[in-house]
Protein backbone atom coordinates (compact mmCIF):
# COMPACT_ATOMS: atom_id res chain seq x y z
CA UNK A 1 0.00 0.00 0.00
CA UNK A 2 1.11 3.66 -1.08
CA UNK A 3 1.35 6.15 1.50
CA UNK A 4 0.69 10.00 0.87
CA UNK A 5 3.79 12.03 0.44
CA UNK A 6 5.32 12.71 4.14
CA UNK A 7 3.00 16.77 5.03
CA UNK A 8 0.66 15.98 2.18
CA UNK A 9 -2.33 15.54 4.54
CA UNK A 10 -0.25 15.47 8.27
CA UNK A 11 -0.61 19.26 7.59
CA UNK A 12 -4.75 18.76 7.64
CA UNK A 13 -4.32 17.55 10.83
CA UNK A 14 -2.08 19.01 12.61
CA UNK A 15 -4.32 21.50 14.29
CA UNK A 16 -6.45 18.57 15.49
CA UNK A 17 -5.78 18.17 19.18
CA UNK A 18 -6.76 15.47 21.44
CA UNK A 19 -8.83 16.00 24.40
CA UNK A 20 -7.20 15.13 27.61
CA UNK A 21 -8.39 11.71 29.19
CA UNK A 22 -9.40 10.46 32.41
CA UNK A 23 -9.10 6.38 33.39
CA UNK A 24 -12.69 4.86 34.87
CA UNK A 25 -13.30 1.71 36.09
CA UNK A 26 -16.40 0.06 35.61
CA UNK A 27 -18.32 -2.32 37.88
CA UNK A 28 -20.83 -5.25 36.62
CA UNK A 29 -22.21 -8.57 38.27
CA UNK A 30 -18.61 -10.03 39.73
CA UNK A 31 -20.01 -14.32 39.83
CA UNK A 32 -18.07 -16.34 38.27
CA UNK A 33 -17.39 -19.94 38.14
CA UNK A 34 -14.68 -20.35 40.96
CA UNK A 35 -13.35 -23.87 40.23
CA UNK A 36 -14.03 -24.24 35.80
CA UNK A 37 -12.29 -27.77 36.43
CA UNK A 38 -14.45 -29.08 39.12
CA UNK A 39 -17.62 -27.40 37.35
CA UNK A 40 -17.25 -28.68 34.06
CA UNK A 41 -16.70 -32.05 35.79
CA UNK A 42 -19.48 -32.23 37.93
CA UNK A 43 -21.89 -31.27 35.00
CA UNK A 44 -20.51 -33.71 32.71
CA UNK A 45 -21.17 -36.23 35.06
CA UNK A 46 -24.51 -35.06 36.33
CA UNK A 47 -26.25 -35.06 32.95
CA UNK A 48 -26.99 -38.28 32.82
CA UNK A 49 -25.58 -39.16 29.48
CA UNK A 50 -21.71 -40.63 29.75
CA UNK A 51 -22.96 -44.44 30.55
CA UNK A 52 -23.18 -44.12 26.88
CA UNK A 53 -20.07 -43.55 25.49
CA UNK A 54 -18.24 -46.48 27.13
CA UNK A 55 -16.23 -47.90 24.27
CA UNK A 56 -17.53 -45.75 21.87
CA UNK A 57 -15.55 -42.94 19.87
CA UNK A 58 -16.34 -39.12 20.75
CA UNK A 59 -15.54 -36.22 18.89
CA UNK A 60 -15.31 -33.06 20.56
CA UNK A 61 -16.57 -30.03 18.55
CA UNK A 62 -14.00 -26.42 19.80
CA UNK A 63 -14.86 -23.27 17.75
CA UNK A 64 -12.82 -20.14 17.25
CA UNK A 65 -14.17 -18.08 19.62
CA UNK A 66 -12.27 -16.71 22.20
CA UNK A 67 -13.86 -18.57 25.24
CA UNK A 68 -11.98 -18.01 28.81
CA UNK A 69 -10.58 -20.88 30.18
CA UNK A 70 -11.16 -22.90 26.74
CA UNK A 71 -8.17 -24.85 26.86
CA UNK A 72 -9.08 -25.91 30.55
CA UNK A 73 -12.60 -26.98 29.54
CA UNK A 74 -11.32 -28.66 26.36
CA UNK A 75 -8.60 -30.66 28.79
CA UNK A 76 -11.38 -31.25 31.38
CA UNK A 77 -13.83 -32.67 28.96
CA UNK A 78 -11.76 -34.67 27.06
CA UNK A 79 -10.68 -36.25 30.66
CA UNK A 80 -14.37 -36.96 31.99
CA UNK A 81 -14.98 -38.77 28.53
CA UNK A 82 -11.72 -40.68 28.78
CA UNK A 83 -12.96 -41.46 32.11
CA UNK A 84 -15.60 -42.76 31.00
CA UNK A 85 -14.36 -45.72 28.44
CA UNK A 86 -14.77 -43.12 25.35
CA UNK A 87 -11.85 -42.67 22.75
CA UNK A 88 -11.96 -38.81 22.03
CA UNK A 89 -10.40 -36.54 19.10
CA UNK A 90 -10.75 -32.97 18.62
CA UNK A 91 -12.73 -31.27 15.44
CA UNK A 92 -12.43 -27.40 14.95
CA UNK A 93 -16.39 -26.41 15.12
CA UNK A 94 -16.10 -22.83 13.29
CA UNK A 95 -18.21 -22.99 9.45
CA UNK A 96 -15.83 -20.44 7.53
CA UNK A 97 -13.56 -19.42 10.03
CA UNK A 98 -9.58 -19.75 9.67
CA UNK A 99 -9.65 -19.24 5.77
CA UNK A 100 -12.57 -21.82 5.35
CA UNK A 101 -9.20 -24.33 5.29
CA UNK A 102 -8.82 -27.29 7.15
CA UNK A 103 -4.97 -26.21 8.56
CA UNK A 104 -6.37 -22.77 8.91
CA UNK A 105 -8.85 -24.18 11.59
CA UNK A 106 -6.31 -26.41 13.33
CA UNK A 107 -3.84 -23.31 13.56
CA UNK A 108 -6.56 -21.19 15.34
CA UNK A 109 -7.12 -23.95 17.59
CA UNK A 110 -3.66 -23.83 18.15
CA UNK A 111 -3.88 -20.13 18.65
CA UNK A 112 -6.21 -20.50 21.34
CA UNK A 113 -4.18 -22.85 23.28
CA UNK A 114 -6.22 -26.09 21.77
CA UNK A 115 -3.07 -28.33 20.87
CA UNK A 116 -2.52 -32.23 21.46
CA UNK A 117 -0.12 -31.66 23.99
CA UNK A 118 -2.28 -29.12 25.91
CA UNK A 119 -5.86 -30.86 25.78
CA UNK A 120 -4.69 -34.45 25.42
CA UNK A 121 -6.63 -35.38 22.27
CA UNK A 122 -5.31 -35.04 18.39
CA UNK A 123 -7.14 -33.06 16.11
CA UNK A 124 -8.94 -33.97 13.02
CA UNK A 125 -9.48 -30.81 10.44
CA UNK A 126 -11.50 -31.35 7.50
CA UNK A 127 -13.68 -29.02 5.29
CA UNK A 128 -15.52 -31.45 3.92
CA UNK A 129 -18.55 -32.24 5.60
CA UNK A 130 -21.79 -35.10 5.00
CA UNK A 131 -25.37 -34.59 4.48
CA UNK A 132 -26.96 -35.75 7.10
CA UNK A 133 -30.34 -34.45 6.26
CA UNK A 134 -32.98 -32.02 4.89
CA UNK A 135 -35.46 -29.25 5.87
CA UNK A 136 -38.82 -29.80 4.74
CA UNK A 137 -38.45 -26.58 1.99
CA UNK A 138 -34.86 -29.13 0.67
CA UNK A 139 -32.44 -27.22 2.48
CA UNK A 140 -29.22 -29.74 3.07
CA UNK A 141 -28.30 -30.09 6.32
CA UNK A 142 -24.20 -30.04 6.80
CA UNK A 143 -22.17 -32.36 9.45
CA UNK A 144 -18.49 -32.25 10.04
CA UNK A 145 -17.48 -35.94 8.09
CA UNK A 146 -14.91 -36.50 11.11
CA UNK A 147 -17.44 -36.14 13.85
CA UNK A 148 -20.23 -37.92 11.71
CA UNK A 149 -17.90 -40.84 11.55
CA UNK A 150 -17.87 -40.84 15.63
CA UNK A 151 -20.48 -42.71 17.76
CA UNK A 152 -20.85 -39.66 19.57
CA UNK A 153 -20.35 -35.82 19.07
CA UNK A 154 -20.01 -33.49 21.69
CA UNK A 155 -19.62 -29.82 21.76
CA UNK A 156 -18.23 -26.58 23.62
CA UNK A 157 -20.07 -23.38 23.01
CA UNK A 158 -20.35 -20.39 24.42
CA UNK A 159 -23.86 -18.48 24.77
CA UNK A 160 -23.97 -14.46 24.14
CA UNK A 161 -26.48 -12.25 21.66
CA UNK A 162 -25.12 -12.71 18.58
CA UNK A 163 -23.38 -9.72 16.43
CA UNK A 164 -25.97 -9.18 13.57
CA UNK A 165 -29.29 -10.87 14.24
CA UNK A 166 -31.74 -11.40 17.07
CA UNK A 167 -33.87 -14.49 17.63
CA UNK A 168 -34.54 -16.93 20.29
CA UNK A 169 -31.23 -18.84 19.22
CA UNK A 170 -28.54 -16.92 18.54
CA UNK A 171 -24.39 -17.64 19.20
CA UNK A 172 -24.64 -20.84 20.89
CA UNK A 173 -25.28 -25.07 21.10
CA UNK A 174 -27.52 -24.80 17.90
CA UNK A 175 -25.70 -22.36 15.80
CA UNK A 176 -23.10 -24.88 17.04
CA UNK A 177 -24.14 -27.91 15.49
CA UNK A 178 -25.45 -26.40 12.50
CA UNK A 179 -22.63 -23.98 11.12
CA UNK A 180 -19.86 -24.55 13.25
CA UNK A 181 -19.76 -28.83 12.76
CA UNK A 182 -22.05 -27.63 9.40
CA UNK A 183 -18.32 -26.47 7.81
CA UNK A 184 -17.94 -23.50 5.29
CA UNK A 185 -21.19 -25.41 3.11
CA UNK A 186 -23.31 -25.49 6.44
CA UNK A 187 -22.64 -22.26 7.19
CA UNK A 188 -23.63 -20.91 3.71
CA UNK A 189 -26.62 -22.66 3.03
CA UNK A 190 -27.61 -21.28 6.71
CA UNK A 191 -27.06 -17.39 5.13
CA UNK A 192 -28.67 -18.50 2.11
CA UNK A 193 -31.59 -15.90 3.06
CA UNK A 194 -29.60 -13.05 4.87
CA UNK A 195 -29.38 -12.08 8.30
CA UNK A 196 -32.75 -10.55 8.75
CA UNK A 197 -33.45 -14.40 8.11
CA UNK A 198 -31.40 -16.04 10.16
CA UNK A 199 -33.35 -16.93 13.37
CA UNK A 200 -35.99 -19.01 11.33
CA UNK A 201 -33.00 -20.77 8.96
CA UNK A 202 -30.89 -21.70 12.02
CA UNK A 203 -34.17 -22.83 14.08
CA UNK A 204 -35.44 -24.69 10.79
CA UNK A 205 -32.11 -26.37 10.06
CA UNK A 206 -31.17 -26.56 13.82
CA UNK A 207 -33.98 -28.93 14.65
CA UNK A 208 -33.33 -31.19 11.51
CA UNK A 209 -29.25 -31.22 12.97
CA UNK A 210 -30.07 -32.10 16.23
CA UNK A 211 -32.31 -35.10 15.33
CA UNK A 212 -30.33 -36.35 12.82
CA UNK A 213 -26.50 -35.79 14.28
CA UNK A 214 -24.72 -38.02 16.63
CA UNK A 215 -24.96 -35.12 19.01
CA UNK A 216 -24.80 -36.48 22.54
CA UNK A 217 -24.26 -33.05 24.55
CA UNK A 218 -23.41 -29.49 24.64
CA UNK A 219 -21.32 -27.54 27.25
CA UNK A 220 -23.00 -24.66 27.27
CA UNK A 221 -20.56 -21.79 28.95
CA UNK A 222 -21.64 -18.00 29.45
CA UNK A 223 -19.11 -15.13 30.42
CA UNK A 224 -19.76 -12.24 32.63
CA UNK A 225 -18.92 -8.76 31.76
CA UNK A 226 -15.44 -9.31 33.07
CA UNK A 227 -14.70 -11.58 30.68
CA UNK A 228 -15.35 -14.83 33.66
CA UNK A 229 -16.93 -18.49 33.63
CA UNK A 230 -20.53 -17.23 34.42
CA UNK A 231 -21.70 -20.86 34.69
CA UNK A 232 -21.17 -24.22 33.41
CA UNK A 233 -24.52 -26.06 32.24
CA UNK A 234 -23.60 -29.70 30.49
CA UNK A 235 -27.34 -29.57 28.10
CA UNK A 236 -28.21 -33.24 26.45
CA UNK A 237 -29.67 -32.50 22.89
CA UNK A 238 -32.92 -33.46 23.77
CA UNK A 239 -32.97 -29.88 25.87
CA UNK A 240 -30.61 -28.02 24.02
CA UNK A 241 -33.96 -26.13 22.59
CA UNK A 242 -35.75 -25.63 25.34
CA UNK A 243 -32.41 -24.69 27.76
CA UNK A 244 -30.69 -22.26 25.35
CA UNK A 245 -33.32 -19.13 24.98
CA UNK A 246 -33.04 -19.16 28.81
CA UNK A 247 -29.26 -19.39 28.87
CA UNK A 248 -29.42 -16.13 26.17
CA UNK A 249 -31.70 -14.13 28.24
CA UNK A 250 -28.79 -14.58 30.90
CA UNK A 251 -26.05 -13.79 28.63
CA UNK A 252 -28.13 -10.75 27.31
CA UNK A 253 -28.19 -9.08 30.78
CA UNK A 254 -24.97 -10.02 31.94
CA UNK A 255 -23.82 -8.36 28.41
CA UNK A 256 -21.77 -5.07 29.24
CA UNK A 257 -22.17 -1.32 27.21
CA UNK A 258 -20.55 1.95 26.89
CA UNK A 259 -22.53 3.50 29.52
CA UNK A 260 -23.81 6.60 27.62
CA UNK A 261 -25.55 8.45 24.90
CA UNK A 262 -24.31 9.62 21.27
CA UNK A 263 -20.32 9.77 21.12
CA UNK A 264 -18.01 11.04 18.99
CA UNK A 265 -15.60 9.30 18.24
CA UNK A 266 -14.90 5.63 19.97
CA UNK A 267 -11.15 4.35 19.94
CA UNK A 268 -10.70 0.35 20.39
CA UNK A 269 -7.48 -0.79 21.15
CA UNK A 270 -7.61 -3.64 19.62
CA UNK A 271 -9.53 -6.09 17.35
CA UNK A 272 -9.34 -10.34 16.44
CA UNK A 273 -11.75 -13.25 15.67
CA UNK A 274 -10.17 -14.70 19.06
CA UNK A 275 -12.56 -12.12 20.74
CA UNK A 276 -15.59 -12.38 18.99
CA UNK A 277 -16.22 -13.10 15.59
CA UNK A 278 -16.73 -9.83 13.79
CA UNK A 279 -13.16 -8.67 15.40
CA UNK A 280 -15.46 -6.49 17.73
CA UNK A 281 -19.24 -7.13 19.13
CA UNK A 282 -21.48 -5.04 17.37
CA UNK A 283 -23.80 -4.94 20.35
CA UNK A 284 -21.07 -3.12 22.00
CA UNK A 285 -19.73 -0.94 19.25
CA UNK A 286 -23.38 -0.32 18.09
CA UNK A 287 -21.85 -1.05 14.43
CA UNK A 288 -24.03 -4.02 12.36
CA UNK A 289 -23.72 -5.48 9.22
CA UNK A 290 -26.96 -5.65 8.61
CA UNK A 291 -29.26 -3.21 8.17
CA UNK A 292 -31.73 -3.99 10.26
CA UNK A 293 -29.90 -3.75 13.60
CA UNK A 294 -30.49 -0.28 14.67
CA UNK A 295 -27.76 1.40 16.65
CA UNK A 296 -28.51 2.79 20.21
CA UNK A 297 -25.93 4.83 21.60
CA UNK A 298 -24.89 6.53 17.49
CA UNK A 299 -21.15 6.42 17.47
CA UNK A 300 -19.87 9.18 14.42
CA UNK A 301 -16.44 7.43 14.40
CA UNK A 302 -14.97 4.72 15.04
CA UNK A 303 -11.09 4.30 15.11
CA UNK A 304 -9.15 1.01 15.54
CA UNK A 305 -5.17 0.70 16.56
CA UNK A 306 -4.21 -2.76 15.89
CA UNK A 307 -4.99 -6.74 15.26
CA UNK A 308 -4.68 -9.48 17.51
CA UNK A 309 -1.69 -12.19 16.73
CA UNK A 310 -4.39 -15.02 17.85
CA UNK A 311 -6.71 -13.46 15.36
CA UNK A 312 -4.02 -14.78 12.59
CA UNK A 313 -4.43 -12.23 9.95
CA UNK A 314 -8.25 -12.66 9.94
CA UNK A 315 -9.20 -8.38 9.80
CA UNK A 316 -12.72 -9.33 10.41
CA UNK A 317 -14.63 -6.38 11.58
CA UNK A 318 -12.18 -3.72 10.16
CA UNK A 319 -15.09 -2.98 8.02
CA UNK A 320 -17.08 -1.33 10.93
CA UNK A 321 -14.15 1.58 11.56
CA UNK A 322 -14.15 4.63 9.64
CA UNK A 323 -10.27 5.52 10.58
CA UNK A 324 -7.55 3.09 11.38
CA UNK A 325 -3.49 2.43 11.97
CA UNK A 326 -1.28 0.90 10.07
CA UNK A 327 -0.50 -1.38 12.20
CA UNK A 328 -3.85 -2.85 11.30
CA UNK A 329 -3.20 -2.92 7.46
CA UNK A 330 0.29 -4.74 7.71
CA UNK A 331 -1.62 -7.89 9.66
CA UNK A 332 -4.35 -8.23 7.54
CA UNK A 333 -4.84 -11.33 5.11
CA UNK A 334 -7.15 -11.33 2.75
CA UNK A 335 -7.07 -14.85 2.03
CA UNK A 336 -8.14 -15.30 5.83
CA UNK A 337 -10.64 -12.60 6.48
CA UNK A 338 -12.62 -12.68 2.81
CA UNK A 339 -14.19 -16.25 3.15
CA UNK A 340 -16.42 -15.07 6.06
CA UNK A 341 -18.04 -12.52 4.16
CA UNK A 342 -18.48 -14.90 1.43
CA UNK A 343 -19.81 -17.17 3.63
CA UNK A 344 -22.31 -14.75 5.94
CA UNK A 345 -23.41 -12.73 2.88
CA UNK A 346 -22.26 -9.49 4.79
CA UNK A 347 -19.47 -7.52 3.28
CA UNK A 348 -19.37 -4.90 5.81
CA UNK A 349 -17.11 -6.29 8.12
CA UNK A 350 -14.55 -7.32 5.37
CA UNK A 351 -14.68 -3.65 3.55
CA UNK A 352 -11.30 -0.99 4.89
CA UNK A 353 -11.21 2.01 7.04
CA UNK A 354 -9.11 4.96 5.85
CA UNK A 355 -5.78 4.20 6.70
CA UNK A 356 -3.32 6.67 8.16
CA UNK A 357 0.48 6.04 9.02
CA UNK A 358 0.08 5.43 12.92
CA UNK A 359 -2.32 6.09 15.98
CA UNK A 360 -1.69 9.76 16.41
CA UNK A 361 -2.68 10.53 13.10
CA UNK A 362 -5.35 7.92 13.16
CA UNK A 363 -7.32 9.44 16.11
CA UNK A 364 -6.36 12.80 14.87
CA UNK A 365 -8.42 11.68 11.86
CA UNK A 366 -11.20 10.62 13.67
CA UNK A 367 -11.74 13.78 15.56
CA UNK A 368 -11.10 15.81 12.47
CA UNK A 369 -13.66 13.73 10.43
CA UNK A 370 -16.47 13.71 12.98
CA UNK A 371 -19.58 15.99 11.93
CA UNK A 372 -21.23 18.35 13.95
CA UNK A 373 -19.07 18.52 17.10
CA UNK A 374 -17.52 21.02 19.62
CA UNK A 375 -14.23 20.35 18.95
CA UNK A 376 -13.93 21.73 22.82
CA UNK A 377 -15.77 19.13 24.18
CA UNK A 378 -15.22 15.64 22.05
CA UNK A 379 -17.33 12.83 23.64
CA UNK A 380 -14.53 10.04 23.40
CA UNK A 381 -14.03 6.63 24.59
CA UNK A 382 -11.64 4.05 24.66
CA UNK A 383 -11.38 0.46 25.08
CA UNK A 384 -8.96 -2.12 24.83
CA UNK A 385 -11.46 -4.83 22.56
CA UNK A 386 -14.67 -5.59 23.51
CA UNK A 387 -14.00 -8.09 26.14
CA UNK A 388 -12.35 -6.26 28.45
CA UNK A 389 -14.73 -3.49 29.42
CA UNK A 390 -14.43 -3.12 33.10
CA UNK A 391 -11.82 0.00 32.59
CA UNK A 392 -11.67 2.60 29.55
CA UNK A 393 -10.93 5.90 29.01
CA UNK A 394 -13.10 9.23 29.07
CA UNK A 395 -12.77 12.37 27.60
CA UNK A 396 -12.50 15.40 30.04
CA UNK A 397 -16.28 16.29 28.65
CA UNK A 398 -18.00 13.23 29.50
CA UNK A 399 -16.76 13.40 33.32
CA UNK A 400 -19.86 14.68 34.77
CA UNK A 401 -21.90 12.57 32.94
CA UNK A 402 -19.74 9.41 34.76
CA UNK A 403 -19.85 10.90 38.31
CA UNK A 404 -23.36 10.06 37.70
CA UNK A 405 -23.33 6.81 36.78
CA UNK A 406 -23.60 4.57 39.45
CA UNK A 407 -21.35 1.69 38.47
CA UNK A 408 -18.76 4.38 36.97
CA UNK A 409 -15.49 5.00 39.11
CA UNK A 410 -13.20 7.99 37.88
CA UNK A 411 -10.11 6.27 38.63
CA UNK A 412 -7.02 9.04 37.86
CA UNK A 413 -6.74 12.45 37.24
CA UNK A 414 -6.85 13.94 33.04
CA UNK A 415 -3.76 13.35 31.45
CA UNK A 416 -2.49 13.45 27.81
CA UNK A 417 -2.24 9.85 25.72
CA UNK A 418 1.48 8.70 26.19
CA UNK A 419 2.55 8.39 22.23
CA UNK A 420 5.34 7.54 21.19
CA UNK A 421 8.08 10.23 20.53
CA UNK A 422 9.00 7.84 17.26
CA UNK A 423 6.34 5.62 16.29
CA UNK A 424 3.59 7.86 16.85
CA UNK A 425 1.82 4.88 18.57
CA UNK A 426 -0.01 4.20 21.60
CA UNK A 427 1.75 1.13 24.29
CA UNK A 428 0.54 -1.95 23.17
CA UNK A 429 0.70 -2.65 26.51
CA UNK A 430 -2.59 -1.00 27.34
CA UNK A 431 -4.14 1.96 29.48
CA UNK A 432 -1.92 4.31 30.85
CA UNK A 433 -3.21 4.22 34.02
CA UNK A 434 -3.66 0.27 34.54
CA UNK A 435 -1.58 -0.27 37.13
CA UNK A 436 -3.25 1.72 40.10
Amino acid sequence: MKLARKGYYDRMLEDVRLPRMIGVRLAYDPHCVMDVEAETRAQLEGCGCLERVSGKTVALGVGSRGIRNLPLLVRTTVGVLRAHGADVFIVPAMGSHGGADAEGQASLLRHLGVTPEAVGAEIRSDMEPVVIGETGDGVPVYFDANAAGADYTVTIARIKPHTTFRGSYESGMVKMNVIGLGKQRGADFCHIRGMANMPDNLLKIGRVSLERSNLLLSLAVVENAYDQTYLIRAVPKERILEEETGLLETAGRLMPRIPFGELDMLVVDEIGKNITGTGMDPNIIQRFSSEHMPADPFIKRLVILRMTDATDGNAAGAGFADIASMQVYEKMEMEKTYPNSLTARTTIPSKMPIFMENDLMALKAGIKTAPDVDYERMRIVRIRNTLCMDRMELSEALAAEARELPNVELATEPYSLPFDRETGNLPASGFLYEAF
